[in-house]
């Protein structure tokens, strides 16, 4: 059975997981990556201007050229969820699918998006609430748009949006942008399309069917925006189901990990945006992902 045991089995499908695949598989290791999202949630990137090699490119275009490297270093990919994995000399994993088992495992669960918490907002997920406005722009050609947030995605999204939309509304709870980089900021505020609400939260989303309105509250003043669509991009929090059960050393919901990005537990290592690291960018998530599996290498020689 030893040629049914994987040498290393990535948990994540984005940069942090493809990147220790390649890493991986150059290092002759027999390699499984399984992930939910293929390219992560950097796929959703409506632009990518800070990726050494291109001065700009589409998240999904660039998830799609390191799958695409992935898989010609013939390592699989395995869009499934795991549910469970069992500690020991072999790992077990258990996936919503089947089971397998490897000597060593990284942990690259990426995060996972921010909700509203408003009362309405799943009943219109697909009906005017979207959290990727990448994938659903398209839908609001000649229509109203909104987008709630005050990062770089909340930015990049407006300004996709306002190629496509005849209007957009980008509400922000706070008094100037604080966290988006000063190049899109500029950008945003000179499109004319885009109009910027500061000081300003929504309280209530309004429809039947579908979202009609969106309930903001500005300055304690309450008002009702006619709305095609409402693209949330309030943040991500680190995605830490699986490490809580492994009980792995947790520090402000975030793995913490070595620099040799090995966790707590003997055997299995963590990389990118669920890590301590202090720069969530998709250029560290691929040096972490690559240290990982380099580690990772080097015990399973030692052990041999």
């Amino acid at each position: 059975m030893e040629d049914q045991i994987y040498d290393l089995i990535i948990i994540g499908a984005g940069p942090a997981g493809l990147a220790g695949a390649i890493y991986a598989a150059r290092y002759q290791l027999k390699t499984l990556v399984i992930g939910q999202i293929p390219g992560g949630i950097a796929g959703t990137a409506h632009k990518i201007c800070n990726f050494p090699s291109y001065s700009e490119i589409n998240g999904m275009q660039l998830m799609m050229k390191m799958i695409e490297q992935t898989r010609s270093n013939k390592v699989e990919i395995k869009q499934e969820s795991v549910e469970d994995i069992k500690t020991g000399k072999i790992f077990k994993i258990k996936t919503n699918k089947t089971e397998y088992e490897a000597k060593k495992i990284i942990i690259a669960t990426g995060t996972e998006r921010k909700k509203l918490g408003l009362k309405e907002e799943l009943k219109f997920l697909g009906k005017g609430i979207s959290y990727c406005a990448t994938c659903d722009s398209g839908f609001y050609r000649d229509k109203v748009a909104s987008v709630v947030g005050g990062s770089d995605a909340a930015l990049t999204a407006a300004l996709l949006l306002a190629n496509i939309a005849k209007k957009v509304y980008l509400i922000y709870r706070k008094e100037e942008f604080t966290r988006a980089e000063p190049a899109w900021v500029s950008q945003v505020k000179n499109e004319k399309k885009i109009e910027i609400l500061f000081n300003t939260e929504i309280i209530k989303l309004i429809g039947k069917d579908k979202l009609k309105k969106i309930e903001v509250n500005s300055n304690n003043k309450k008002t009702q925006i006619n709305v095609d669509g409402l693209f949330i991009e309030v943040g991500s929090v680190p995605n830490i189901k699986l490490a809580e059960k492994l009980k792995l050393t947790l520090e402000k919901n975030q793995i913490i990990v070595d620099e040799n990005q090995k966790t707590n537990i003997a055997g299995i290592f963590a990389a990118g945006d669920v890590t301590n690291n202090s720069l969530k960018q998709i250029i560290t998530a691929c040096s972490e992902g690559s240290v990982a599996a380099y580690n990772a290498y080097k015990e399973l020689k030692f052990e041999s």
